[in-house]
């Protein structure tokens, strides 16, 4: 009988996740994969072995650039150099900027010139070639199953770009959308996977939403579609909004089956950590502006305002008197001054209609806002003299509620949501003895040392890696704690600055992901040979040694790792 816990066959069937964070997240889940095709169980890669791929944001590209890639026939090595190139030259920022100047030939009549779809249209360009969904569904690969996570703002939900052939397709769970929205079969598979890469990968304040389906048209045929289907448009953003790692699509893979996958890899570069509130106090040096209310602001504007008037004014009267004192001579001067005289009174006029117009506009935009959305507020702040506040009291006020405001979106909301999808697999015992946990922050010093802390684990269950008789240094050492702190710490972005390329930071991140990886599956593989209760010594003798020869092999290729880091970024020759 199957054990619960440990399948009868481990490393069978294997669904992996990558999560988001822009270049970041591309580079480490390349590196994460580039080891998993290097080590062998069974006599087959690891990576074949891998039958689900959810991704989302950063992940999203890289999973997109695999899928076309194997769905092309081309060998690993070469996907992951193209990748590797192309994370390296391309500067998707500041390309998509461009793009939206006037002069630019927009190429596609149907997308709104906008920042999102410019990176939509150089995914296409760069990494897509024009493939759709379409051309992934019409081949047999060792992926049965592709989603491409996004979120939409109709639902607040998870909207996913499902990809499988038709013979690992069950129609009544495997649609693209959720279960709010189901996209049409016959748009589904003409989608671009340049815009399910863009859609994944738009995050709120970089972006505007990528609009479904308008934003997904490429043709009149297309259009004739849509408007059969009377559809809607809705905001897609990104897929790490709702489920950074991707993991519910995988808990939801065959739902209704029991457990279904042997392991599931989650590889993930988003931090945990948060940084913390620092309020803004009040300045008790302020300088003399800061000083100003208010209403001696608005004193001194219209001071000048006033100023400005009167200095026209002036100018309008000599320019008007001296012609008629001298009756209208003809010299130069005389035209000068009418010349003056008419600008300056052109002048003096629109000022003062485009200021009464302002003010106008002001107090009647002002008086809306207090009859309707805020009049319960402007009842309550009826006695708040704001006016008479200065800029040093009013400074905080403001910039704690931004602070913490946005600390709220970017922060508490993802990370809350993060923990969420966490638990659904962490507290799942049945998942005990697979799941693998590849985040990029877990080999640094701080992190490694909370862990062993936290897990306390004894030397007799983990002989090599996670043993509290050993310390930082001993275990994981400089030379990784160099690469693992540098990759840890780098932003979320779509570029590499020349900064970022002198120093190696795409290799680095790419290195990181590939031992992280080893350490990660020896903790594995050392859990499931050690621990009493996984199952291990009920398996049958072959399986048993197939296990043991890829421990041994991943703790190999650790000393390799902790005397040269980076040994295996440049090292095309994989061990199959």
């Amino acid at each position: 009988m199957e054990n619960p816990k440990l399948p009868n066959r481990p490393f069978k069937k294997i669904a992996l996740s990558c999560s988001g964070g822009g270049y970041r997240a591309a580079a480490f889940h390349l590196g994460s994969v580039s080891y998993l095709n290097r080590i062998c169980y069974a006599g087959i890669p690891l990576l074949k072995n891998i039958e689900m791929l959810s991704t989302v944001s950063g992940g999203t590209i890289f999973g997109v650039f695999y899928a076309i890639g194997i769905n092309e026939n081309k060998d690993f090595e070469v996907i992951y150099t193209e990748l590797r190139d192309k994370l390296s030259k391309l500067d998707l920022l500041k390309t998509g900027f461009s793009m939206l100047n006037a002069e630019y030939n927009w190429p596609n009549p149907y997308k709104s010139k906008n920042l999102i779809n410019a990176f939509a249209l150089q995914y296409d360009k760069e990494f897509t070639n024009g493939k759709t969904i379409g051309d992934l569904e019409k081949k047999e690969i060792h992926l049965k199953q592709m989603v491409f996570n996004s979120t939409e703002f109709n639902n607040g939900v998870n909207f996913r770009f499902k990809i499988g052939t038709s013979k690992h397709i069950n129609k009544n769970q495997d649609y693209s959308g959720n279960y709010y929205i189901r996209i049409p079969k016959n748009l589904h598979t003409a989608i671009k996977l340049s815009d399910v890469m863009a859609s994944s990968s738009c995050f709120p304040g970089g972006f505007e939403p990528l609009l479904w389906p308008k934003d997904f048209n490429y043709s009149v045929s297309d259009q004739k579609i849509l408007q059969s289907d009377n559809a809607r448009d809705i905001g897609l953003m990104d897929g790490g909004i709702y489920d950074n790692q991707g993991i519910e699509s995988i808990l939801n893979y065959k739902k209704g089956k029991g457990i279904y996958f042997d392991l599931v890899i989650i590889s993930d570069v988003a931090s945990p950590y948060m940084k913390p509130f620092e309020a803004s106090i009040l300045d008790v040096n302020p300088k003399n502006w800061k000083l100003l209310t208010l209403k001696k602001i608005k004193h001194r504007i219209n001071s000048v305002n006033n100023c400005i008037t009167y200095i026209l004014s002036i100018v309008i009267l000599l320019c008007g008197i001296y012609p008629v004192l001298y009756n209208f001579p003809n010299t130069i001067w005389t035209g000068v001054s009418i010349t003056l005289f008419i600008v300056f009174t052109l002048l003096l006029f629109l000022k003062v209609t485009i200021v009464s117009f302002l003010k106008n506009e002001y107090r009647s935009y002002l008086s809306k806002l207090i009859s309707g959305p805020f009049k319960f507020y402007a009842e309550k702040l009826k006695g708040f003299k704001i006016e008479e506040l200065s800029i040093q009291m009013l400074e905080p006020l403001l910039i704690n509620r931004i602070k913490s405001l946005t600390i709220l979106l970017m922060d508490v909301f993802l990370k809350v949501t993060r923990r969420l999808n966490y638990d659904k697999l962490y507290e799942n015992d049945q998942y005990k003895y697979r799941r693998i946990s590849n985040l990029v922050r877990e080999l640094t010093e701080f992190d490694y040392n909370n862990r062993l802390t936290r897990e306390k684990i004894k030397a007799s269950t983990r002989p090599h890696l996670l043993s509290v008789s050993g310390n930082y240094n001993d275990l994981i050492g400089k030379n990784i704690k160099s690469i693992a702190e540098s990759a840890a710490n780098f932003g979320t972005t779509l570029w590499f600055t020349e900064e970022n390329k002198t120093e190696k930071m795409l290799d680095k991140l790419i290195a990181s992901g590939q031992f992280t990886m080893c350490h990660n599956l020896i903790v594995y593989l050392e859990k499931l040979i050690y621990t009493k209760d996984s199952g291990f010594d009920e398996l049958e003798s072959n399986i048993k040694e197939e296990i043991k020869d890829l421990y041994n092999t991943c703790l190999k290729d650790w000393q390799k790792f902790k005397d040269h880091p980076m040994i295996m970024v440049d090292d095309l020759i994989f061990q199959h």
